[in-house]
């Protein structure tokens, strides 16, 4: 049995429910076996497509506290305007 086969085994074996909260229907194995949730792990954008609309409230936080501002971000608009950069991260 090759390496890859022997890990494989061990993943299958694992009692996956001991990691799994009692109100989920679906195990880890069950996600990943998933099309759905595998679609998500592959981009359907390429460079140059066009991204995703969304549209988000802005708030103003120069005070130090949350303020909604009654506008909105649609990245489309701001897209069409000039070029946009989205920045994913985690401040913890």
């Amino acid at each position: 049995m090759s390496t890859d086969e022997e890990q494989m085994a061990k993943v299958q074996s694992m009692d996956w429910r001991a990691f799994t909260p009692d109100d989920s229907p679906m195990t880890p194995m069950d996600v990943m076996a998933d099309p759905r949730h595998q679609a998500l792990s592959t981009p359907d954008l390429r460079e140059g497509d066009p991204a995703f609309g969304f549209s988000l409230p802005l708030y103003d936080f120069s005070t130090g506290v949350e303020s909604a501002t009654g506008a909105d971000f649609d990245l489309l608009a701001a897209a069409r305007e000039k070029p946009v950069a989205l920045i994913f991260g985690s401040y913890t």
